[in-house]
């Protein structure tokens, strides 16, 4: 049984079969901020709901420290903040966010932040897990870095692993080890080799960032899809191979 799902998944020639060949259907995105999840891979949680999946999104941090609004106080961003990741969720069809607590800009990686992953995991049992590739070159946000390999870590081997974190056997709570990783924030930096078609839930995705009002400062719905259609067609006249509406990642299964 399990030698067939791996012979299955690395058979798989687009992100679709993949998706598809994955019981039970069930992914958890793992993110610093509120937000992160519909920039990096909004279409990607559009298209696992319309599958029938279902999609936890896990945030490290309340984003309580991003705006230029000299009047607002950390406390009340982060309200805000939270209640817009809340309503984004909702546009894409994906469950309740869980918010661990840890500051914007402040987000450790540290066995504080892995426990509370490897908790997250084994009480949701995700097969498919999706974060920041906190190793890719170039400028990256301190938070996305540790939240990568914080959960990189915390996949394995920790939460496979029954002698770490014992305790949580006293909750009932079991190793649980996903199969598949997707690695984002590869667009125009890193390696990416898996690159999900999002052409055909694009305005979804445009409309579960726009839930994040105190962040997008004023932009529309029109001015947003316009910038994906320019993207795309850079794309295009590049030479880059479909899909050209896209979101980028680095894949690694994780055998069992």
């Amino acid at each position: 049984m399990v030698n067939a799902l791996n012979t299955r998944l690395e058979s798989a020639r687009t992100p679709r079969e993949l998706f598809e060949a994955v019981e039970p259907k069930r992914a958890m995105v793992i993110t610093a901020h509120p937000d992160d999840c519909e920039f990096m891979c909004g279409g990607t949680v559009a298209v696992l709901t319309s599958m029938g999946w279902h999609v936890d999104i896990v945030v490290a941090t309340s984003g309580n420290k991003g705006t230029k609004d000299p009047k607002m106080t950390s406390q009340r961003l982060a309200g805000i903040r939270e209640e817009e990741q809340r309503e984004a969720a909702r546009r894409l069809g994906a469950a309740e966010p869980v918010f661990l607590g840890f500051h914007d800009g402040g987000v450790p990686d540290n066995d504080e932040l892995r426990a509370l992953l490897v908790y997250q995991m084994r009480l949701r049992r995700p097969e498919l897990v999706i974060t920041w590739d906190g190793f890719r070159p170039g400028f990256n946000h301190r938070d996305h870095r540790n939240v990568g390999r914080s959960t990189y870590d915390a996949i394995y081997p920790a939460a496979d692993d029954h002698l770490y974190l014992t305790e949580h056997k006293d909750e009932g709570l079991e190793p649980h080890r996903p199969v598949i990783l997707l690695l984002g924030g590869q667009a125009n930096v890193g390696d990416p080799d898996f690159h999900v078609d999002i052409q055909p839930v694009i305005r979804k995705k445009v409309r579960a960032i726009l839930a994040h009002t105190s962040q997008i400062r004023g932009r529309t719905e029109a001015e947003m899809l316009k910038t994906q259609r320019e993207q795309a067609e850079a794309r295009r006249q590049a030479g880059v191979e479909a899909p050209l509406y896209r979101e980028s990642f680095r894949r690694v299964l994780l055998r069992r």
